[in-house]
This record gives structure tokens, sequence and C-alpha cells, in this order.
């Protein structure tokens, strides 16, 4: 079994819960290192259903930043589950990255 971080057998069948995710960021910058800081940690405590997430660096893989379309960094791409999401930012307004996952944000009464 798989833990929420670590990434899944790429030969199974996704699972309907399962984040697939795709990070774009610049470098090795204390920016990117944040931003990675913070999807991981805000994945950690909300994907029930675990995630995976492959990260890019722009200045190392070129061809992948054309190829996905990337206007800005940092860029994350949620391919599943669908719908696809395209967010562009930080990661510091936790309701709207927990959003733009697909994932509910903890109720507060």
């Amino acid at each position: 079994m798989n833990t929420p971080g670590e990434p899944s057998d790429p030969d199974a069948t996704p699972t309907p819960d399962r984040l697939h995710l795709t990070l774009f960021i610049s470098g090795a910058a204390p920016a990117s290192v944040q931003v990675v800081r913070r999807l991981r940690d805000l994945c950690e405590r909300h994907a029930r259903g675990g995630y995976d997430l492959r990260i890019i660096d722009i200045y190392q893989q070129p061809e992948e930043v054309y190829s996905r379309g990337v206007l800005a960094v940092p860029m994350l791409i949620k391919d599943l589950p669908l719908p696809v999401n395209v967010t562009i930012g930080d990661f510091t307004d936790e309701a709207r990255a927990l959003a733009a996952l697909g994932l509910s944000t903890p109720v507060t009464t």
C-alpha cells in the first residue's frame, strides 16, 4: 500500500480519489522550496486518497514547460481526478489551494 506522498505504480489503474499533480517551479530558489513544502503539507493533511506529485524545474525540463503550456511559475496542474485544474500561485491561501485541488476545507463552527 502506498503512503499519501509515495508514488503509485505507474502501470496501476488510477484510483478515483488519488490526486495526480504536476508542479512547475523555478529552480531551487527559496521560494520554490517553500511552495513545494506548502503543497506537500496540504496534500498530507487533506488528500485522504493519497497523491502523486511530479515536480518540474522549468530550467531543467523546458520541453515539458512548452508541452504543458506553462504561463507562470509556480504553476500546479491537477490532472486527476477530473476536471483538470491549473493554479498559479504560492499556496499561501489555504482555502483557495484546497478548492483548486478539489479538496474540501475543514468545517468551522
